[in-house]
């Protein structure tokens, strides 16, 4: 299966439901010299099968740390060291074939090296394959500080099932890909997700490949709007004492989730908030937030982050409203609020 995926003039052939070689082979333009960007993860479990779906080329990889985000300024310079041993006369054609960071790097590189070529991107994961639709590719110096960003979409996205499915400790972290769509931009998606997985045994042994159309063509239309949502948030925990008790993907995940409580809080939305947490809990998602992270500081730290900015306010679940500054009140509001869900579900 095909889709073409637009943002403004931007355009990618989405791939997704075929034999990865043979699809790759199709549309592998002559003459290439292939940089393959990867973490060391994905590097080590299917090395074999990316060389055998490139038969013909000639092929070097580049390892970044396996970190969410490794798209940072220390391993963009280290790989434009790396680069400096290619001719700049030759074709190249850099494949992304990693996580989201991975991926990010490779888009803001392939628009700004003096190495001419072509962006490709393999997806390991659900949240890659998204990544590689968000066109604004950045590098940050921390996770929670960008630095640099260049837009950029992949002039193909190859999304091999087999490699996808592999990842099985990333189900509940795929799913919330999709839930951050319904949530921003759909609520009838939002519905759809419910109904098709009530259960953590049918979320563990379910596809997600039948809701890949939908919800790009979310993503084709309010692309910025779904990454955003939750970012400040998230990045918080990164300046807070004990955030490193969360993983990456649990920073993101909170970060969704007080955004959402707060947008509640803000608008009053009649969304039944109470359920949708404990359908989050059946599925195992861990929605406790660490006792030992600093509330107060973490708070300070939500409000200075958004400092001059405002946030994306849903004007209902599903329908992108006006952004509006976050106060100190709205805030503690949303944090007692969760609190409060957690401890009685």
């Amino acid at each position: 299966m095909q889709l073409t995926y637009q943002r403004q003039d931007l355009i990618t052939q989405v791939i997704y439901g075929e034999l990865l070689a043979r699809s790759i082979r199709e549309a592998l333009p002559a003459d290439k010299h292939v940089i393959i960007l990867t973490n060391q993860r994905y590097y080590d479990q299917f090395f074999q099968k990316i060389q055998q779906a490139f038969p013909h080329s000639f092929i070097d990889w580049y390892i970044c740390r396996n970190q969410l985000y490794c798209n940072h300024l220390e391993e963009l310079t280290e790989f434009l060291q790396f680069l400096g041993g290619f001719p700049q006369s030759n074709e190249y054609l850099f494949v992304a074939f990693g996580n989201e960071g991975v991926v990010q790097l490779t888009g803001f590189l392939q628009k700004t090296v003096l190495h001419s070529g072509e962006f490709w991107v393999i997806p390991t994961s659900l949240r890659s394959f998204f990544s590689a639709l968000a066109e604004n590719c950045t590098i940050c110096k921390e996770p929670y500080n960008e630095l640099l960003q260049q837009k950029n979409l992949p002039e193909y996205i190859f999304l091999d099932q087999s490699i996808v499915q592999k990842q099985a400790d990333g189900k509940l972290i795929d799913l919330q890909m999709f839930l951050q769509a319904g949530l921003v931009s759909d609520y009838s998606f939002l519905q759809l997700l419910f109904k098709n997985f009530p259960t953590k045994k049918q979320l563990q042994t379910s596809s997600f490949i039948a809701f890949i159309e939908h919800a790009v063509q979310l993503y084709e239309s309010n692309a910025p709007a779904i990454t955003s949502y939750g970012t400040t948030f998230e990045k918080a925990f990164y300046l807070t004492e004990n955030g490193h008790l969360l993983s990456a993907h649990m920073k993101r995940f909170l970060g969704l989730l007080l955004h959402l409580f707060w947008n509640l809080t803000i608008n009053g939305s009649a969304f039944q908030i109470e359920n949708f947490m404990i359908w989050l809990k059946t599925l195992g998602y861990p929605i406790e937030l660490p006792e030992q992270l600093l509330i107060g500081e973490y708070l300070e730290n939500v409000l200075t982050l958004q400092e001059g900015r405002k946030l994306l306010v849903l004007s209902e679940i599903g329908k992108i409203g006006e952004s509006q500054a976050a106060d100190e009140k709205t805030v503690i509001k949303a944090i007692n609020h969760y609190q409060k869900i957690i401890s009685e579900i």
